[in-house]
């Protein structure tokens, strides 16, 4: 029996399912979210060609190897001219190949001089990494930020369902009042018709509130590539933690920690390196290339292997190309360019995110301030009316018109509070500082 008491008292438990953190929602979105993967594969391909582009500076060694099957040997036939008085020569014949011909091959190339391509080449991978690891950057701070937003807006959607439950069972309550007073003749029918709409609009409200948690759970649970349908049980931030930031500060460290400036900067550098790039095809491509063959049945005597090797400096230049790598330079140098000025509008962009992020911070700091006073206000005038109400000294509509006050001022509140923090989670987005607490 005591098992089995135990057991309810604990199926609440499970039913409600683990409460969940703010850390550990942000833990578990970098953990899921297939956004970060992408990058995270984006970031490895990259280191892939930056030791690809290593490679190039040391000796490639190639070997290859042939049979060939001949339908016969070939031969000459040599004969000598008759000599009169002579008796007639025999006819011989000597066999050049054989039908069976083997050959092995070994090939080694140096690359002695390319007007520093390789160098360039090899910077621009390793400049092409950096910058996936600041994208990389980047993609987690984001999500961080969408993790923090969408926890807060479940918050706030479930404290607003709260706020309508509450209107609801306060407008009940009156409504009974009410109905009481209309049997003793002390309302009219109006007033009882007239808290039965307030009621029904309550419902509606209360519906949408429902409706509302459901949807910012559903977001949530999107966000760390969770099933949509999973319980979400949150745990509540009351706690303001407000920062001392300084708007020339922010902006400061906006330019020297968010990511995508250092992205863009290595995009700059890949740039200037596709240049020298460019460039290189205005100097000889010098190559040592060595070799080393062995073959059996291609040369007399054909059931001997044969061995042979060279060594070859290979000189490439082009000397008329219609004005192609005239036009490259064009090409790279226009590409810098547009890249340059891609990051004076990133600046540009970021900075008015900063002051966008930092001036939405103190207006929700200061509407927190003025709803906590307007919830009090509110509630003292809704308690005093209903009271008023019952002594005969207040009508219905008085009443009414003082929930709908102390609704919108507790939703009014609830919202400021978490806009609060939604635009402080901004503003350390915007400064390049997503901070997992």
């Amino acid at each position: 029996m005591r098992k089995i008491l135990f057991l309810f008292l604990f199926i609440p438990f499970l039913c409600l399912g683990e409460t969940l953190t703010l850390k550990k929602s942000i833990s578990i979105a970098l953990k899921n979210n297939p956004s970060v993967k992408i990058a995270e594969e984006k970031l490895k391909e990259a280191e892939a060609e930056k030791g690809k582009a290593l490679s190039n500076f040391f000796p490639k060694l190639s070997t290859s190897s042939s049979y060939t099957q001949l339908d016969k040997k070939k031969k000459m036939e040599m004969s000598m001219p008759h000599i009169p008085g002579m008796p007639p020569m025999p006819q011989s014949s000597i066999t050049l190949t054989d039908n069976k011909i083997y050959d092995y091959n070994l090939s080694l190339t140096q690359p002695l001089f390319t007007g520093g391509k390789l160098t360039s080449l090899y910077r621009m991978r390793k400049e092409n990494f950096e910058a996936l690891k600041n994208y990389f950057k980047k993609t987690k701070n984001d999500l961080i930020f969408n993790v923090k937003k969408a926890y807060f807006n479940v918050l706030e959607a479930e404290k607003l369902e709260k706020v309508a439950e509450e209107s609801l069972e306060s407008l009940k309550s009156h409504l009974k009042v009410v109905e009481d007073f209309y049997k003793e003749g002390m309302v009219p029918q109006v007033d009882v018709l007239r808290a039965k709409v307030a009621l029904a609009n309550a419902r509606n409200n209360l519906i949408n509130a429902q409706n509302g948690v459901k949807l910012t759970k559903s977001y949530f649970n999107s966000v760390l590539n969770r099933k949509m349908d999973e319980e979400v049980n949150l745990e509540d931030i009351l706690i303001l933690q407000e920062g001392n930031f300084e708007l020339s500060k922010c902006i400061n460290n906006a330019f020297k920690n968010r990511p995508e400036i250092r992205e863009m900067r290595n995009r700059l550098k890949m740039a200037e390196e596709g240049i020298k790039i460019a460039r290189s095809n205005f100097f000889p491509q010098v190559f040592l290339i060595g070799n080393w063959d062995k073959k059996k049945g291609a040369e007399i005597p054909i059931d001997e292997w044969k061995e042979s090797w060279s060594a070859v400096i290979s000189v490439n230049m082009d000397i008329w190309d219609w004005g192609e790598n005239r036009n490259e330079v064009k090409k790279a140098k226009a590409e810098f360019q547009q890249i340059k000025n891609d990051f004076s509008l990133l600046k540009n962009s970021i900075e008015f995110e900063v002051r966008k992020s930092y001036l939405n911070l103190l207006s929700a700091e200061e509407k927190i301030k003025v709803q906590e006073e307007s919830v009090k206000e509110a509630e003292k005038n809704f308690k005093d009316t209903s009271l008023r109400f019952k002594e005969g000294m207040a009508t219905n509509t008085d009443v009414l018109d003082s929930e709908v006050l102390l609704m919108k001022a507790k939703t009014d509140y609830y919202e400021s509070l978490y806009d609060f923090q939604v635009a402080k989670a901004g503003l350390e987005k915007a400064i390049g500082k997503m901070e997992v607490k």
